[in-house]
């Protein structure tokens, strides 16, 4: 990873990276730790009036059109002369000029799907072509987009497939049983209730429930767990209780029958819940 993008010696664009996942699979967490951890690409914000960072992040919002998104990164960029007449493609023109002028040099579009999505006032065919156009301007920038694999389905919509075939595919996987992931995941929430001054028993396997209940799904695992650690210390408890997981997981899906978090050996109580229709 270097931090000016890497242009094609033979055309000149960049390139783009889709990351794909299903809702609650945790893409928006990863993207978000990505900026607050890499060295090299710094989360884009005004500071005491002046720029900084080199990463600018964007969430489209639901109805969202390519237009509203523009304005939305012209702001972003500290560009407030936005004429309620601007025509999409021109606020679009003048938002890739302002990444040259601020020193951004990747975009993060997060939720990309929503401008994709056909609806009252959404040109879906401008909004893909402007997506490409993003990497091959002359100011061109390091593009990620991020959302539902619908977003792939929506870009692959192009007859001629062009951006497309300019974007690198990641696709986030589930947290699977007996893998790196899921051991990674039992580590991390035993050294988070370690640092909380929280006790449990390990026969009781907290982790392994929690990916369980979650279906393996990295953001409603995450989650999950940060609303069973956060329970045990609003309430003063020494120790993690699966009573007490039962209840925020009762709380959090209004599940009425047998959850993952019933009293008993874990392999008892998985065989059972698969039994009753239960999948990870």
């Amino acid at each position: 990873m270097t931090s000016e993008p890497r242009h094609d010696p033979l055309t000149g664009e960049t390139k783009g990276l889709m990351v794909l996942g299903g809702s609650g699979q945790g893409k928006t967490a990863q993207l978000k730790r990505l900026l607050r951890t890499n060295t090299v690409l710094t989360k884009f914000m005004y500071v005491d009036d002046l720029p900084s960072g080199n990463t600018l992040y964007v969430t489209v919002p639901p109805e969202a059109s390519l237009k509203k998104l523009a304005e939305i990164i012209l702001e972003l960029t500290g560009y407030d002369d936005i004429h309620p007449k601007l025509r999409a493609a021109d606020a679009w023109e003048i938002g890739l000029h302002r990444f040259s002028v601020v020193g951004i040099k990747a975009v993060v579009i997060d939720e990309c799907h929503h401008m994709l999505q056909p609806g009252p006032g959404k040109d879906v065919r401008t909004a893909i072509q402007s997506l490409k156009h993003v990497m091959q301007s002359d100011h061109g920038v390091a593009l990620i987009i991020a959302g539902v694999p619908a977003l792939r389905d929506a870009i692959m919509s192009e007859p001629s497939r062009e951006t497309y075939r300019r974007f690198a595919v990641h696709q986030l996987s589930k947290i699977r049983p007996d893998t790196h992931s899921s051991r990674l995941f039992t580590s991390n929430f035993q050294k988070s209730a370690e640092t909380l001054g929280l006790k449990m028993d390990a026969a009781d396997a907290f982790a392994e429930r929690i990916q369980f209940a979650e279906h393996g799904e990295v953001g409603g695992c995450v989650a999950l767990a940060k609303e069973i650690l956060r329970e045990a210390v609003s309430r003063k408890r020494d120790d993690l209780s699966l009573e007490y997981a039962e209840r925020v997981f009762r709380k959090r899906n209004g599940e009425p029958g047998m959850t993952p978090f019933h009293s008993g050996l874990w392999a008892a109580v998985k065989t059972e819940l698969e039994a009753i229709g239960w999948v990870q």
